[in-house]
């Protein structure tokens, strides 16, 4: 059954399809070079098109600033995704910075849960400052964008938010360099491959790890208290070909398979697709491994008291834009089992951490937002699986690794610390924008 406002955001789509008139001849113009190609299109959607129902367009550049200096950002905050929880740190590192913020909530992707309300006090409808943070990937910028009036972006000087996974960004994201001016992302993986398409300003600003747990305990989750519990997660809108829960299970299987020990995997799968579960379940059964299946949707707080409640986060991922649920376990002093690869290594030091070795390898067709040529991970089992063993063998040693990352998280990766980081980038834009 559709909400009332489900329902309002279907019908309003509708209303900008059947508005667009003419301007669908807007992509004829490829016959055109592409300087005034671009002009064509826009003139095209001008003209044909009433004003508040045109498709967003890059925003007008060289043209002064209409509004007083300060932040808006744009982003999912209310979604539970990783992209969501994305927006939401950024969004509270602006707070703890001091620069004058808006933050205008996009929830155009129906199929999102948009449960979170942390920053509801805070949202507005229409951004009153002159910069734009639009924490949004490139291929739904335009999408995302058609919600709101282009006097939101025209004029105004805008930054783009992307997280990618892969040492390239994908050929079609390349047009989306034109909708910002510069971009700020979250780890150095992310920046080195931006910056192999594009001189535009691209700064790094980490996100400020924050992980507030309900006081669960193991028995609230159906746990046994004597277990030695291994987590691997994932979410299914992030595609299980990346995550890779596979590995996870292997590893745990390899490490303690038919072994007489009280090790059970828990596996907290989000946004389960009925096929992709029922293909799980299958591989779970047949391993013959002890594992808790847990698929109901938790909120943050008590998402962060699962993490808590087991004694090993283990992610055989083939890559990472940055790794939060990473971060979050190390910063609830749960020991890190992790690919030693892209964004993740920046944040896991190898004297607190077990980074599995890995062998890089095609994408081929297993990943749809990459190309087949770009290359990825795929973590050795046999070193995972050992990392595992030792954890449990050497409890102390565990304890202390756990807490030293704990420590590197708390220090390095604060809020505190990404928002000193947005109010020396936004001062020199300030300076720059005056």
């Amino acid at each position: 059954m559709h909400s009332r406002g489900s329902l309002r955001m279907k019908a309003r789509q509708l209303k900008i399809k059947m508005n667009l008139g003419l301007a669908k001849v807007a992509p004829l113009t490829h016959l055109i070079p592409e300087k005034p190609r671009r002009a064509v299109r826009d003139a095209l959607i001008r003209i044909t098109t009433p004003r508040q129902y045109r498709p967003y367009r890059p925003p007008v550049s060289g043209g002064p600033l209409t509004a007083p200096l300060g932040i808006n950002e744009f982003g999912m905050f209310r979604a539970e995704s990783g992209l969501g929880q994305g927006a939401r740190l950024y969004a509270r590192a602006l707070l703890d910075s001091g620069i004058p913020c808006d933050f205008v909530n996009t929830h155009f992707l129906d199929f999102l849960p948009q449960a979170d309300h942390s920053l509801d006090e805070h949202l507005s409808r229409t951004g009153q400052y002159a910069i734009n943070l639009i924490h949004i990937n490139a291929d739904q910028m335009e999408e995302a964008c058609n919600f709101f009036p282009h006097r939101m972006f025209d004029h105004h000087y805008n930054i783009g938010v992307w997280l990618w996974e892969l040492e390239r960004l994908p050929q079609r994201w390349l047009k989306y360099f034109d909708y910002v001016d510069e971009l700020w992302v979250p780890s150095q993986f992310i920046a080195d491959a931006a910056r192999k398409d594009t001189e535009k300003p691209v700064t790094v600003i980490p996100y400020g790890i924050e992980a507030p747990a309900d006081p669960c305990t193991r028995a609230d989750f159906g746990f046994a208290e004597e277990d030695f519990l291994v987590l691997a997660m994932y979410d299914s809108n992030s595609f299980a070909s990346r995550k890779n829960p596979e590995g996870a299970i292997a590893a745990f299987e390899k490490a303690f398979g038919g072994r007489d020990t009280q090790a059970a995997l828990v596996l907290k799968v989000g946004n389960s697709k009925p096929e992709e579960l029922e293909a799980l379940q299958t591989r779970l059964r047949q391993s013959g491994i002890r594992y808790y299946l847990v698929t109901e949707r938790l909120s943050k707080p008590r998402l962060n008291a699962l993490i808590a409640c087991c004694d090993v986060f283990i992610s055989l991922h083939r890559s990472e834009g940055f790794g939060l649920v990473i971060a979050e376990a190390m910063l609830l002093g749960v020991p890190v089992v992790a690919t030693d690869w892209s964004a993740n290594v920046e944040f896991m030091p190898r004297e607190c951490t077990c980074r599995i070795g890995c062998r890089m390898v095609p994408v081929g067709d297993a990943y749809r937002f990459g190309e087949a040529a770009q290359m990825w991970a795929e973590p050795d089992i046999d070193e995972a699986a050992a990392a595992l063993r030792m954890l449990q063998e050497n409890p102390e040693r565990a304890r202390q690794m756990a807490e030293a990352a704990k420590s590197h998280i708390r220090n390095q990766y604060s809020l505190r610390a990404s928002a000193e980081k947005m109010k020396a980038r936004y001062d020199e834009l300030a300076s720059i924008l005056k």
